[in-house]
């Protein structure tokens, strides 16, 4: 079932609120706000549901796919879904093309213009190359690389052009491997992925866990 409030591809832009307004905060006590937004983002679940969606070659990850990357019950990685959406920091994204097909997700969960903004401003997209990187060197089943792989709604331009980043050269390994080592040293978000990326999944028959990565 889609999310009450799912943007479809055609849905136009919602309003953008403030912080304060999100969060019941007093915007005169700025120290405040950075913590309670703080405490807010760094919830166990939460901090590895927005770690999967930045990681993800798409920005816009199905609950399937959570479940699978993400050491939690399907219901409380919903649970704390829904509440990321009623703090207005992600939304359910719906691909109506997708609706009839068999196997493949229709509903999307991906950042509002709101959240990518807020995770701007408290450092978080400093990570995105280091999501990708563990993301991408991840084992994946059958089921989630479908669900990787399907047809998805187009995120808004003020969410889509805020998650680009200059990906390493390929055709220089050395290069790729130094700048990776510098973004571990620099990033505020997320823990370094391992400088090689094979052994996220040494002798793991694909169970590895989000929580595994990151060790």
């Amino acid at each position: 079932m889609s999310h009450p409030h799912a943007p479809s591809d055609q849905t136009a832009p919602r309003r953008v609120p403030s912080i304060e307004q999100v969060f019941d905060v007093d915007d005169a006590t700025p120290y405040e706000t950075q913590r309670t937004v703080q405490r807010y983002l760094s919830q166990e679940t939460r901090h590895n549901i927005l770690q999967v969606i930045l990681g993800h070659p798409e920005h816009l990850v199905s609950v399937t796919e959570c479940d699978y990357y993400i050491p939690k019950s399907r219901s409380t990685i919903s649970e704390q879904l829904e509440d990321l959406a009623s703090h207005e920091i992600l939304t359910q994204y719906h691909h109506e093309p997708n609706a009839e097909i068999r196997d493949i997700p229709a509903d999307f969960w991906g950042l509002t213009a709101f959240g990518v903004n807020l995770l701007a401003e408290y450092n978080y997209l400093r990570g995105l190359p280091i999501m990708r990187a563990a993301h991408d060197a991840t084992h994946k089943t059958e089921t989630v690389q479908r669900h990787e792989d399907a047809p998805r709604p187009t995120l808004p331009a003020s969410v889509s052009e805020a998650l680009e980043y200059d990906e390493p050269d390929q055709s220089d390994d050395n290069a790729e491997t130094a700048s990776l080592s510098e973004l571990r040293e620099q990033t505020f978000y997320a823990d370094a992925a391992p400088a090689d990326p094979n052994a996220l999944n040494e002798d793991a028959e694909g169970d590895r866990t989000l929580d595994d990565l990151f060790e």
